[in-house]
């Protein structure tokens, strides 16, 4: 009992608390990149507009500082499997810690990606389609924004997490009903693009389904990420 009282009341052991530090900084880093893939969305460097220069220069600099927190996130978690390798987290959790950070890390591998690609049909357009890029790009805000607030009560939830469980769990399912929202965000924009096949060449359906496809996946590893959190807590008694 007095072992529990001490997991609660002073977090967790030191290898767990610094293990939850380590998620702390991947999602803050996490937060950091689905911030600027929504100015990159938010530009007007679609190769048409006037101010197509100026917004291809905005996206060069996001997604160059997109590729350094992603180097910077590599880096975390291969300190962090180091930690695991020296035996600093419980064993029975172990396996469990791991699939965390490599969820959050893969968060920031998702948005690495969609910048460079966001970047790459700014560099070199592909066949317009105005009126349905413009819609696309809204709603491809809509979905990255809430993969955002999602990261923001993960943030949360990593603070609290082995001090206030109830909050924990709230927390939780805030993340798992953003993730719905997000679903239907998702699949109303599928039903648009697969309805839209006829304005668009290929490449263009692909680019579109692609990027879909890939920012849903953020709120997927959001929420399983939140998921093995409250397993953790669990597996402590916290």
């Amino acid at each position: 009992m007095s072992d529990l009282f001490r997991r609660v009341k002073g977090f967790f052991v030191p290898g767990e608390k610094d293990a939850f530090l380590r998620i702390q900084e991947l999602a803050g880093l996490g937060e950091e990149s689905l911030e600027l893939l929504v100015k990159i969305l938010s530009s007007s460097g679609n190769g048409t507009s006037s101010g197509s220069h100026n917004g291809l220069h905005d996206i060069e600099i996001c997604t160059e500082r997109i590729n350094i927190l992603e180097k910077m996130g590599d880096k975390i978690t291969q300190s962090f499997e180091e930690m695991l390798g020296r035996g600093s987290i419980t064993a029975s959790i172990e396996y469990d810690f791991g699939r965390l950070a490599d969820n959050v890390d893969s968060i920031l591998d998702r948005a690495h990606a969609l910048s460079r690609q966001l970047r790459r049909v700014t560099r070199r357009p592909l066949r317009e389609a105005k009126e349905f890029d413009t819609a696309n790009r809204k709603e491809m805000i809509h979905l990255v924004q809430i993969g955002l607030t999602q990261l923001r009560a993960f943030r949360k939830l990593l603070m609290i997490a082995g001090t206030n469980r109830n909050q924990a769990i709230e927390l939780a399912r805030e993340i798992e009903q953003l993730e719905e929202e997000g679903d239907d965000v998702k699949d109303a924009m599928l039903d648009e693009l697969y309805g839209s096949w006829e304005k668009l060449d290929y490449a263009s359906f692909h680019n579109y389904l692609e990027t879909t496809i890939e920012a849903d996946d953020i709120l997927d590893l959001c929420d399983d990420a939140s998921d093995l959190v409250i397993t953790v807590m669990k597996a402590l008694g916290a």
